[in-house]
């Protein structure tokens, strides 16, 4: 399966690569993680870029979720 870099969302839709990491890490652009990088399923960012599929906030929790559950595993 080809997949798309962060570079080449950036590339896109004009953005810097840090923008496109912003949007990846709260995941208001869909993506999946291969270790520590993202990528991106060129179909879902083709229905997620006109807007007909918002991305699935299961995919990737936004960085406050995890967070808050990394605080709730250390209160027990």
């Amino acid at each position: 399966m080809t997949t798309l870099t962060p570079a080449d969302v950036a590339e896109d839709l004009h953005l810097s690569k840090e923008s496109v990491h912003r949007h990846l890490r709260a995941g208001t652009i869909p993506s999946f993680k291969v270790g520590r990088a993202y990528r991106i399923d060129p179909d879902d960012y083709a229905a997620w870029k006109v807007g007909s599929r918002p991305a699935d906030p299961n995919r990737i929790a936004p960085r406050s979720t995890r967070g808050e559950a990394n605080l709730r595993r250390r209160a027990s």
